[in-house]
């Protein structure tokens, strides 16, 4: 039992962490491929006599620097995701939504992995400066890149090969340190200034291996072998490089991405039509629509303001999509950073019309595939539920539409003030889908977990569940309040105590308003029981710990019932 026990949890393991085994191991052989080639390689003897290992390591991970560079601008290659989604969404969605979703963690492997071997390939060039200063070759002067033995390295390292050697070190590690979650998160300009150094990174990856500093041994065919055999002194050349090869084709896809998004960005002004100021400090910002601007629900578009940066574009999901009568769009923004703050600062002193906002977009995003299904499964955490409102504003306007068929959403709040976000719309969306005799489309739950302001003297919530013989009861206990009684109707009542409630406004809320987190595993028991051996995709916006909590009780549900689940995330930072 202990050894099949094993063996079902390494095979979890490994399907769990196929795509990074994959990675690991295309890299470990293009590094020991390259490796073993400079080891053996009859050419390189002369300069492996005076480097060492040096040598080897130092071009196993350059080969693997490359391979990284060349992949690490894919996934930021917006427009080329968009053609891609354009032909792919018809084709096969589901490869390109897996896409979408995998992206950022991809090109944060990719990133993490170019960082560590920079690093070892820097570490590995400084030891081959030393020996280049230690092991001087007397008999063949030209292999050498001192000019006389025991030369001070740091006079090798102002080389043109050094400088642009530690400028791309210094660039990369700057990059890396500062796309950290608590820089990004704090300082977030100073992420995204750094990662506009790539123009520079770019250059000096291009000049760092002209210099021709290492060179190898030019091996002569037999037929020169029997023409010249008195000829014993070797002719050396610089090694060519081929960083171009790999770095050609993305730069290319890369470069041409950039100018089309360059040339297809709106330069007039975008009139913001209204601001509203919203609780929990959130701007709700209206715009008019530029030229030709056509959005799905879902998508999302990258906003500038030129009277608060110049360069910086920073992405937010349109909430209320434009339609063919209602030219404008509406996003909700999170004061939370630097460029957030001096926004906010500058709708407080100037009128909306005195504000010039740019707009890039909009682009496609792996919740767009919510409108798209049968059964949809959505969890939200504060401003997380962007992505989904545009799916409610769907609802409204469409409450026969055969897509979504059915909508799960959940939305964890702080306070009960930052439900006035919704409470309107989700109000009027389940009149007009009752209206329609559809009100099984949407099941909406409101989760909140701040309760530091309950009084002493309020009581928790009291549900009253009316059973199919019309008799009514009063159940006090929270734990028994949940959402596994699917064939019942309930409401939640609470305490009037003078304090806000969004229940007075709008009872159909004030209903699915719960105190505290969800039960998970409830919840999902809830979801297992509901779609016996279906095939649901999990939507999920907001902060990493709920992600990551999921994630888990998707694959946990998944391996322990015939339903099986798909994670889908949406995240920008």
């Amino acid at each position: 039992m202990k050894i099949s026990s094993l063996v079902c949890d390494s095979f979890e393991f490994l399907k769990r962490r196929i795509y990074l085994i994959l990675w690991i191991s295309l890299v470990v052989y293009i590094f020991y491929d390259t490796f073993i080639y400079y080891k053996l390689g009859r050419q390189f003897y002369y300069l492996r006599r005076i480097l060492g290992l040096g040598l080897c390591i130092s071009r196993g991970t350059a080969t693997v620097i490359n391979l990284c560079f060349a992949l690490v601008l894919l996934p930021i290659c917006k427009k080329v995701n968009q053609l891609l989604y354009r032909v792919l969404s018809r084709l096969w969605p589901g490869l390109f939504f897996f896409w979408l979703e995998k992206a950022k963690s991809f090109h944060m492997t990719v990133a993490v992995t170019l960082l560590i071997f920079a690093v070892v390939h820097s570490i590995s060039h400084c030891v081959n400066l030393w020996n280049f200063s230690r092991g001087y070759d007397d008999l063949h002067p030209e292999i050498n890149f001192a000019t006389y033995r025991n030369e001070n390295p740091l006079r090798l390292l102002l080389s043109p090969a050094g400088v642009t050697g530690v400028t791309l070190l210094i660039i990369t590690l700057c990059m890396g340190l500062t796309s950290t979650r608590v820089v990004r998160r704090r300082v977030y300009n100073a992420f995204w200034y750094t990662h506009h150094l790539y123009l520079l990174f770019i250059v000096m990856l291009i000049i760092h291996p002209l210099s021709g500093v290492l060179k190898e041994e030019v091996i002569q065919n037999e037929t020169s072998l029997n023409i010249s055999q008195t000829e014993n002194t070797p002719k050396f050349v610089p090694i060519k490089s081929k960083s171009w090869l790999w770095i050609s084709l993305p730069l290319t896809c890369f470069a041409l991405d950039l100018l089309w998004r360059i040339c297809t960005r709106n330069r007039a002004k975008v009139d913001i039509l209204e601001v509203q100021h919203m609780a929990g400090g959130t701007i709700s910002l209206t715009l008019s629509c530029p030229h030709e601007f056509r959005c799905r629900s879902g998508q999302y578009v990258l906003l500038q303001c030129p009277q608060v940066s110049l360069i910086e574009w920073h992405p937010f999901t349109v909430v209320k999509v434009p339609t063919s009568y209602q030219r404008y769009f509406v996003v909700w923004i999170r004061v939370k950073g630097d460029w957030t703050e001096a926004l906010q600062k500058l709708l407080f002193e100037k009128a909306p019309h005195e504000i010039s906002m740019l707009v890039d977009g909009p682009y496609s995003s792996p919740t767009e595939g919510v409108c798209e299904r049968h059964v949809a499964i959505c969890v939200a955490a504060g401003v997380g539920i962007t992505p989904f409102v545009s799916v409610l504003h769907n609802m409204l306007l469409n409450p026969r539409h055969r897509f979504p068929g059915r909508v799960h959403l959940l939305w964890i709040v702080r306070t009960e003030r930052e439900l006035t976000w919704l409470a309107e719309l989700t109000n009027k969306t389940l009149l007009q889908l009752r209206n329609a005799n559809r009100p099984d489309r949407l099941h909406i739950e409101f989760y909140v977990t701040n309760t530091n302001n309950l009084s002493n003297n309020e009581q928790i919530p009291v549900a009253m569940v009316v059973n199919e013989k019309g008799l009514s009861r009063l159940i006090k206990d929270e734990e028994k309040v949940t959402l596994l009684t699917p064939n019942l109707k309930r409401s939640v009542v609470k305490e009037d105590d003078g304090s806000f409630s969004v229940g007075k406004e709008y009872p159909l809320v004030g209903c699915r308003v719960r105190r505290g987190r969800p039960h998970w595993d409830r919840v999902f028991g809830y979801w297992v029981h509901l779609y016996p051996g279906d095939h649901l995709n999990l939507y999920c916006c907001g902060p990493k710990k709920l992600v990551k909590l999921l994630r888990d009780n998707c694959k946990h549900a998944s391996e322990t019932s015939k339903t099986k689940f798909t994670f889908v995330h949406e995240g920008f930072s």
